[in-house]
C-alpha cells in the first residue's frame, strides 16, 4: 500500500473516487478490473449494477447517469484465485505509473480455467486485456503461455507518447509486466529470460 499515494491521499481518498476519476492508470481501478469487479450505482432511489469494465466509454468519459453515485464495489471470492499487481513508475513511492497491470488467474488440473488481466497507461481508458484473457484459458501456465500472453497484451495496447514514455516503451513495459505476473504467480524466471523467435 505504500506504493499507492501519499499518506494524506490514502487517509482521505476513496476507491470509488479512484474509479470515477477515470484515470487510465489508476492503480486500484486496474486491480479491481482484473478481479472482474461490479459497481452498484444509485441515484434518486434507483439502483443498477454495471461491470467495472463497462463504465469507461472513452478518455474521462463514464457511463454514469446524472446524479448517479457509486454505492458499492463488489467482486466474487474465488478459492484458488492467484492475484498479482505490477507497476512501473519513475519513483518507487508517491508516483503515478507509466504502466501498471494486474492479473487474477485460477488454475485447475494444470490448466488456466479463469484469467482476468488488465493494464493502465496503455490506452485512453483502464484496459481489460480481453483477447489475452481468452488466449490464456485452457493453456498451461508455462513459459510458452507467458510469452504468448505478453505478445498478445502488447498487441492489445494503444499507448501514446507522453511525459511517462513513448508508445513503444509502454508496449515493452506491458509485455514485461505480463511476464512478471507469470514469474510471481507460477515461479517462472529462467524460462522467461530468452526472447523466443
Amino acid at each position: 500500500m505504500d506504493l499507492m499515494g501519499s499518506l494524506p491521499i490514502r487517509e482521505r481518498a476513496t476507491i470509488a473516487g479512484n474509479i470515477v476519476n477515470a484515470s487510465p492508470i489508476g492503480d486500484m481501478t486496474i486491480m479491481l478490473m482484473a478481479l472482474d469487479a461490479e459497481l452498484e450505482l444509485a441515484s434518486d432511489g434507483a439502483a443498477r449494477r454495471l461491470p467495472l469494465r463497462a463504465i469507461y466509454l472513452g478518455y474521462k468519459t463514464l457511463d454514469l447517469r446524472p446524479g448517479e453515485l457509486v454505492e458499492s464495489i463488489r467482486f466474487r471470492r474465488r478459492p484458488g484465485l492467484l492475484f498479482n499487481f505490477e507497476k512501473v513508475s519513475k519513483r518507487t513511492f508517491l508516483d503515478i505509473a507509466s504502466v501498471n497491470s494486474a492479473a487474477a488467474i485460477r488454475v485447475e488440473n494444470g490448466v488456466i480455467v479463469e484469467a482476468g488481466l488488465s493494464a493502465g497507461g496503455v490506452a485512453p481508458v483502464p484496459l481489460a486485456l480481453e483477447k489475452t484473457e481468452k488466449l490464456l484459458r485452457g493453456r498451461a501456465p508455462d513459459a510458452e503461455t507467458a510469452w504468448a500472453a505478453a505478445r498478445s497484451a502488447a498487441g492489445e495496447a494503444t499507448p501514446i507518447d507522453d511525459v511517462r514514455g513513448s508508445a513503444d516503451y509502454k508496449r515493452l513495459l506491458l509485455r514485461q509486466l505480463v511476464l512478471a505476473h507469470f514469474q510471481v504467480l507460477f515461479g517462472l524466471s529462467g524460462e522467461l529470460v530468452e526472447v523466443p523467435a
